[in-house]
């Protein structure tokens, strides 16, 4: 009799056992998904931060530079101007020989030929010959008249109304005048010039008229 009540005590505590572990189990179980649903729901419940928008550099357009056209040189106007220079170049050589009394034929060659060259050759040295020399200076008013391009050389014709105010020969040796009396002293001069093959030009004429005024 006892053993048969030890015996249902057993089952009886055996079947408490398992229904503690169960519930145990299921407390368990709930918790665990009461843990991960609030996990869950934490995690979904944050703020998920804006996506920032990525700026682009806005494309600046380059500048295209423009060209500014070179200006228009005229061929006739810049001839003159050469021949102008051309002119300058060759009263000053010519003034300077005939004060100093001496010529210097590279710088001769290089502002005149032709005629122009001989008769400023022979003015050099009629000068040396007499014993003269010049005193001051010429004062010169030339004006181109004309330029030819189309010809080969170019050629240019021009005048000067040559002031010799201040421009008076003398003797060397003693220093009078040499001056004929009753000399005009303004000469009206015809020149001519021509271009060389390297593009300058030179003087190739220079004729003197007393007997015209200007």
């Amino acid at each position: 009799m006892r053993d048969r009540t030890d015996q249902t005590r057993a089952e009886v505590n055996n079947r408490s056992r398992r229904v503690t572990t169960v519930r145990v189990l299921a407390v368990t179980g709930v918790l665990a998904m009461t843990v991960t649903a609030t996990a869950c729901s934490s995690s979904s419940d944050k703020p998920t931060a804006a996506a920032t928008p990525s700026t682009s550099a806005t494309p600046v357009a380059a500048s295209s530079a423009t060209a500014t056209p070179s200006p228009t040189v005229d061929p006739t106007a810049k001839a003159t101007a050469d021949v102008l220079a051309a002119y300058k170049a060759y009263t000053d050589y010519r003034v300077g020989a005939l004060t100093s009394g001496h010529g210097d034929v590279n710088k001769q060659s290089a502002v005149s030929s032709g005629a122009a060259y001989q008769k400023l050759a022979s003015d050099v040295f009629s000068a040396q010959q007499d014993g003269l020399l010049y005193k001051g200076a010429p004062v010169t008013h030339p004006e181109v008249t004309a330029v030819d391009l189309s010809s080969s050389p170019g050629k240019a014709t021009m005048t000067d109304c040559l002031d010799t105010s201040n421009w008076t020969v003398v003797y060397a040796a003693t220093g009078k005048s040499a001056a004929a009396p009753g000399q005009q002293t303004r000469i009206f001069v015809s020149i001519t010039a021509e271009q060389v093959p390297d593009g300058a030009w030179r003087i190739n004429q220079y004729v003197s008229d007393r007997g015209r005024s200007c």
